[in-house]
């Protein structure tokens, strides 16, 4: 339906060429469904193999970038080579997408029950690759996932050892204090991802609401710069009336830059603000294809929250989902390849493994003659 509708949106865009590029990078919404759909159940094997070539990826990304760093700042001596953006330079990435990846690669590592791989003899392997995603993800600064991983994964991993019987209350009581007094240093010593939060705080978010730019500072904080892109997109809403089809898919830059020009800043070819997306889903959904768009969006993200039960993965697949929602609320993740087949496959192999799930019950039944 998603796909469909950004078909539709083709025939009232002006700007068709644009339309068509953003049909073409968003095919996966129609040609991964149909793969995984049409594929055979997949049973236990399959989904650890599956998980484990992803984090097997992951993690050779995570060694090339730690590695490359490393070798930057022996010539530099410059430490901001570790950290964020800078950390992933070079590679067609964005340090904020490497995070998303990398949460859900840990939230595999530590809650799913693996048969065949890092077991035995191998569960070193483990170990290894938890410690160098978790350096790997702390590194890459993304504010909102640490708070995710620090408030959500953290404490429900806890909760999970604890009730397997590895782990006692005090042991439990012992981690939280180190995590909280780990939290608390980097909380008050200068290191620059302490700077990322306090940049938030000092992020001046006023400026997001200037009457008009011209004399003015024309630099912007990420929070800063995310308000002020909500607000013009808002506010194309509002004056061009856009509330039921939207613009459509081929014209949502054009309108932006036009509205970005009126408040006297530059969006021309070689501004970063030059067709910039709004960095938003949610709100770039409305914008491109109106509240029809934007209602089947939603179905999207938050239509597995009601069959998280009828799945034996539930806390990977909530934490990927719960990760996914809160990392579109501040990126427009399915405009960009980086998150179209990251988000669509993994959201596709879920609902693939509930009706696997469903098929093997129904199956089960009627070879008991239920």
């Amino acid at each position: 339906m998603f796909f469909l509708l950004h078909v539709t949106s083709y025939f009232y865009s002006h700007n068709k060429d644009q339309s068509l590029f953003d049909i073409q990078s968003k095919l996966s919404f129609l040609i991964l469904p149909i793969i995984i759909g049409a594929n055979n159940a997949i049973d236990t094997n399959r989904i650890e193999h599956i998980f484990t070539a992803f984090i097997a990826g992951v993690s050779l990304t995570a060694i090339y970038c730690l590695i490359k760093a490393f070798y930057l700042w022996q010539t530099s001596h410059d430490i901001d080579v570790f950290f964020y953006h800078k950390l992933v330079v070079g590679l067609d990435a964005n340090a904020v997408y490497e995070s998303w990846y990398s949460i859900f690669s840990i939230t595999l590592l530590l809650f799913f029950n693996y048969k065949y791989y890092f077991i035995h003899k191998f569960k070193w392997l483990r170990i290894l690759a938890i410690s160098l995603l978790l350096i790997f993800f702390i590194l890459l600064s993304s504010k909102s996932l640490i708070a995710l991983f620090l408030f959500l994964i953290i404490p429900q991993y806890l909760i999970k050892i604890y009730k397997n019987h590895k782990i006692s209350a005090g042991q439990i009581f012992s981690i939280s204090l180190v995590t909280i007094v780990l939290i608390v240093l980097l909380a008050i010593k200068p290191n620059p991802i302490r700077q990322r939060y306090m940049d938030v705080l000092d992020s001046k978010v006023d400026k997001a609401w200037l009457k008009d730019y011209r004399g003015t500072d024309q630099q912007f904080s990420n929070l800063s710069m995310r308000l002020f892109l909500w607000r013009i997109g808002m506010e194309n809403i509002k004056d061009k009336k856009l509330w039921w089809k939207g613009i459509g898919n081929g014209d949502v830059a054009t309108i932006q830059n036009e509205k970005i020009s009126q408040y006297g800043l530059d969006s021309s070819e070689k501004s970063l603000l030059h067709n910039i997306n709004l960095h938003n889903m949610f709100l770039q959904s409305l914008i491109m294809l109106g509240i029809i768009g934007l209602s089947v969006f939603i179905l999207i993200v938050f239509a597995p929250f009601l069959y998280i039960n009828k799945i034996e993965y539930k806390k990977e697949f909530i934490i990927f989902n719960i990760s996914s929602i809160l990392f579109m609320v501040q990126e427009a993740a399915l405009q960009t390849h980086a998150g179209i087949v990251y988000y669509t496959f993994f959201s596709c192999l879920y609902w693939r493994l509930i009706y696997s799930e469903s098929t093997n019950k129904k199956n089960e039944l009627n070879v008991k003659g239920i």
